[in-house]
This record gives structure tokens, C-alpha cells and sequence, in this order.
């Protein structure tokens, strides 16, 4: 039976995932669990669960890493770009976030970030 329950977590999980990644929700900063209940209704006491379990991150990290990893993509294939619109386009409009969380992700600030990579 738990383990019923597991691969049920990881079916939700999953179907989420891709929802998230097709519809490209993580780059609305308004992305929330309501937003994605709209797309797979996850019930409200297993979502984080679900998330935490099956990703290792909380339901904000989780996206806020995909987010992240699409503004890495875009600092190096948009080189015009500023970071404050690199940071507006992944969701996350508050500059001062998107730094901090930027550098705990890859160890330097955005600029250093396509310095060191273009």
C-alpha cells in the first residue's frame, strides 16, 4: 500500500513537472500552487510533499531553480540583454532577488556570471 502511495506522489509529481515545463510557468512571476492547480490538482496536504519529496525542494525553490537556469541560458544567448530584463523575463522582477538567489546558485553575480562564460 505505501508504496501505492509513493509512485502515486511521483505520477502527480511528474504530471505537474511537465505541465510546468510546457506551459513554461515558472517564468510567471506570479507562478503559484493555485496557478498550477489550474493545469494538475494536487491536493492541498500533499503538495509540498509532493514537491519536497520528488524534486528535494520546496515548491518555490523548485521553480525559482528552473528560473535560474533559464536566465544562465539567456545571460549567455542574449549578451545584449541587461540583467535587470533577463531577471524580469525569468519571473523574478525584484532585482535584489534575483541576485541573491542567482549567486547562491552559482557562486557569483550575473555580471560575473557572462563575463566568465561569453
Amino acid at each position: 500500500k505505501l508504496k501505492l502511495l509513493i509512485m502515486s506522489d511521483e505520477v502527480l509529481f511528474k504530471r505537474a513537472e511537465k505541465v510546468i515545463k510546457s506551459h513554461k510557468l515558472y517564468l510567471r512571476s506570479d507562478m503559484s500552487r493555485k496557478l498550477l492547480d489550474k493545469y494538475v490538482h494536487i491536493p492541498k496536504n500533499k503538495f509540498a510533499t509532493v514537491f519536497r519529496e520528488q524534486s528535494g525542494f520546496s515548491f518555490p525553490s523548485y521553480i525559482n531553480d528552473m528560473r535560474l537556469d533559464h536566465a544562465a541560458s539567456m545571460l549567455l544567448s542574449h549578451p545584449s540583454h541587461t540583467i535587470e530584463s533577463v531577471a524580469i523575463d525569468c519571473g523574478l522582477p525584484i532585482q535584489q532577488t534575483f541576485y541573491r538567489l542567482f549567486k547562491a546558485k552559482f557562486g557569483m553575480t550575473p555580471t560575473e556570471f557572462r563575463a566568465a562564460n561569453l
